[in-house]
């Protein structure tokens, strides 16, 4: 089977040719509002030799749960995904899906299922590529790094700095309008880049060992700020609940989390702030102060560092999805 054929198999629809929202050179399938009971938007995909772009487009209108998903192991085996816009969580391992997020996946040696958990009321916009480990192994020998270490580093969550790096690439994908030929060579490039990219980040990652007990006390530290993220946690407190100096606290958690203390406690209260602006009718003041932030203007402004969108712009989308008068968007 093709993998057009599998696209048109699993979607239950047949291709959406008058659709121009993305480059012509790839395929655009569309769930309408009576083709899906839980969503509606488009899967648009352009397959190269060795590798799929593809790109997710849609509005979640009801709670998703996917026990087990489609595997597209006949078509690649390394699938990564750059998320512009999510709400909701992926299982076995636990990873949150967010804005600025990347999710990986081994098609090949997947064992259990992966669970998929998406909100109601929220936009799932993805930019991906699958590669065949062929492509990647090519890449791979010409510098002598061994593929599974590669693979191991490549699928942990919370990769941080990837993230910001593949950020580019996948706008770039997402805001191409070419035709054939010249889309071609471009996304013949931009998949190469994507390659280079994750082994660059690889090759230059930190090589901080950390010790099991410094381990478990990074663990309590992140779970002591994700219960008190409102809060304005004092440096010192975190220092005695991890009995490490400041200086080595902030070295470790970098290493183990790909992010500052402070970075991961603005992405907490961002995730809560976009549940409760997808999900309640709280304005948004309330919310701004209910994370932490009593300043509703650097709120905003935080919300569009990590979200892509200010708080007003996503309740006026929600409010537009259900045809409300948005009374509380201020």
């Amino acid at each position: 089977m093709t993998y057009y054929d599998f696209v048109r198999e699993y979607m239950e629809v047949d291709e959406c040719k008058n659709n121009r929202k993305y480059s012509s050179a790839g395929y655009t399938f569309c769930w309408s509002k009576d083709d899906s009971t839980y969503a509606e938007g488009l899967y648009w995909f352009y397959e190269g030799d060795g590798f799929i772009i593809d790109v997710h487009d849609f509005y979640i209108k009801e709670e998703v749960v996917q026990n087990s998903t489609y595997s597209m192991a006949d078509y690649v085996s390394i699938y990564s995904s750059y998320i512009v816009s999510a709400n909701g969580e992926k299982f076995n391992p636990y990873q949150t899906l967010t804005a600025n997020s990347l999710c990986t996946f081994d098609f090949d040696n997947i064992k259990d299922d992966f669970v998929f958990l998406l909100h109601e009321n929220c936009c799932y916009l993805a930019v991906s590529i699958g590669f065949k480990k062929e492509l990647i192994e090519k890449h791979l020998s010409s510098i002598n790094i061994n593929p599974e270490s590669f693979y191991g580093a490549l699928l942990q969550p919370n990769q941080i700095i990837l993230t910001k790096s593949l950020e580019k690439v996948a706008m770039e994908i997402l805001n191409c309008k070419m035709d054939s030929p010249a889309a071609d060579f471009f996304f013949k490039a931009k998949a190469n880049e994507w390659v280079s990219i994750v082994i660059d980040t690889y090759l230059n990652r930190k090589k901080y060992k950390i010790e099991s007990d410094d381990n478990k006390a990074l663990e309590d530290v992140a779970r002591f700020l994700d219960d008190h993220f409102a809060m304005n946690v004092n440096q010192e407190t975190l220092e005695k609940i991890s009995k490490m100096s400041g200086t080595k606290l902030k070295n470790l958690f970098k290493e183990k989390y790909c992010q500052s203390i402070t970075e991961y406690t603005q992405r907490k209260r961002m995730n809560v702030a976009e549940t409760l602006l997808l999900n309640t009718e709280l304005p948004i003041k309330e919310i701004a102060e209910s994370v932490g932030y009593t300043s509703h203007s650097k709120f905003s402004i935080y919300y569009k560092r990590y979200k892509g969108k200010l708080p007003s712009e996503v309740r006026d989308l929600t409010c537009n999805h259900h045809n409300l008068k948005c009374e509380y968007c201020d």
